[in-house]
């Protein structure tokens, strides 16, 4: 492993599951030889949404977690960038309207004064989702999705066994998303029962008391008809009691009279019953016309909420197909790089071949032996390999001792295919890789 005096950089990816989360990338220098300033952390990152650049995301910076210091609006290409100074903990929070507010924590009150001074640079890309998602735990984004922790005793990293602990139940399978669902409708079937027990309960409050204001009106009516009735008794008794020389009706007129009292009771009686038989005619049309607008509006939230969950059923369907078709793209391009790798050792075997068979053609040809003299015959290099899985990548590890010379190697293969490379921690191309790596594997073989 290459070591430089002064500095030295250290690269850390981690991975977030299935939400194709991705925090990569940070590197830092650190002066040794002399006490420089108090450093800072770069904070440089990119919000996606569907694999796309999300502008116009909220990034919003606190100090010691509760004290607003920054606040910025990712641009077209989805990127922010701010400076985090050490000796305070830090928590950044991302929103946008319609996905699920996140946050992390960037912890660096414990770093000793005489080991701040330096510069990191922390990238990340922090991929949103919305509040409608039902293939992701959101209640889990109460707590930072995760910690980021310098204390000066080791460099920048990421709190694994906290994320791993996050990424533990993250996503919901398709069984628990039915389940889920199968509660959810059972919840708004007793909501709705519950709302018809309701409106039961309120018309039949109606109809009581509709019934009793018909009851009180007919009490009123005969109360009345028995007044107006008494009244005219008490007034035929004190005419017969009035004496013989005061009245000057005869018996006719008096007979007449009563008739036409009677006519005019008759008629009153044939308006009031004439009213109130309009007035419950108008009152039962009501009660229609009222029960009518129920119904309807019933009938319509029922095709309103059959619609909804329609709507979720098919949309859980077309995810859960969406999600057999990446698992079937992924396993195509993990068995499209097997066969890569295998084509190039093969070809490889087919060029070492060629070369040893043109080489001992020309050594049967040669008519002199070669001067050897001075001829100093090269180490045979030493060929080492570690592998170690983790939590969300593999890591390979070759190291490559030839005399005072030793190169390390090192291969990080996520799961869901994707591949990085270095050279004494630094990064290479997967095809210098795979070169070096086959050249030394030679010697191995041989």
């Amino acid at each position: 492993m290459h070591v430089l005096s002064t500095n030295y950089f250290y690269k850390l990816r981690v991975t977030f599951s299935g939400m194709a989360l991705l925090w990569l990338l940070f590197a830092f220098g650190l002066n040794t030889a002399s006490a420089q300033a108090p450093g800072m952390l770069e904070f440089e990152g990119k919000t996606v949404k569907d694999g796309k650049t999300l502008s116009g995301a909220t990034v919003t910076v606190y100090r010691s977690g509760t004290i607003e210091q920054e606040k910025i609006k990712t641009g077209k290409n989805g990127k922010f960038s701010f400076s985090l100074v050490f000796g305070v903990d830090y928590k950044i929070a991302f929103s946008y309207a319609g996905c699920v507010d996140m946050f992390l924590m960037v912890y660096t009150s414990k770093l000793p004064k005489e080991k701040n001074n330096i510069y990191p640079l922390y990238l990340t890309e922090v991929p949103f989702f919305e509040t409608t998602n039902t293939s992701v735990r959101i209640s889990k984004y109460k707590n930072p999705f995760t910690k980021v922790i310098y204390d000066g005793k080791k460099a920048f990293m990421d709190d694994e066994a906290y994320l791993a602990l996050f990424m533990k139940d993250l996503l919901i399978d398709q069984e628990e998303q039915a389940k889920l669902l199968a509660e959810k409708e059972a919840k708004a079937k007793a909501e709705k029962d519950k709302l018809l027990a309701a409106e039961k309960a309120k018309k039949d409050a109606e109809d009581k008391l509709k019934k009793d204001a018909e009851d009180k009106l007919l009490a009123e009516a005969k109360a009345k008809q028995d007044a107006e009735e008494l009244a005219r008794l008490k007034a035929q008794a004190a005419k017969v009691s009035e004496p013989a020389n005061e009245t000057m009706e005869t018996e006719a007129i008096r007979l007449q009279r009563e008739k036409e009292s009677k006519n005019l009771m008759a008629k009153k009686n044939k308006e009031i019953k004439t009213n109130y038989e309009n007035d419950l005619l108008k009152m039962v049309a009501e009660n229609e016309r009222i029960a009518k607008q129920k119904a309807f509006g019933k009938e319509k939230q029922e095709v309103r909420t059959n619609t909804v969950i329609t709507q979720m059923r098919k949309e859980a369907e077309v995810k859960a197909k969406s999600n057999n078709l990446i698992e079937e793209q992924k396993e195509k391009k993990r068995e499209l790089l097997a066969n890569q790798q295998l084509k190039k050792n093969e070809i490889r075997k087919l060029v070492e071949a060629a070369a040893f068979a043109e080489r001992s053609v020309r050594i049967s040809k040669q008519k002199t032996l070669p001067d050897v003299k001075g001829y100093v015959q090269k180490e045979t290099p030493n060929f080492t390999v570690t592998v170690n899985e983790g939590v969300t990548k593999t890591t390979r590890t070759t190291t490559v001792t030839q005399g005072k010379k030793m190169d390390t190697y090192r291969k990080e293969t996520y799961f869901w295919g994707t591949v990085y490379c270095y050279k004494n921690n630094v990064e290479i191309d997967e095809k210098l890789y795979s070169k070096e790596i086959s050249f030394f594997s030679a010697y191995q073989n041989k």
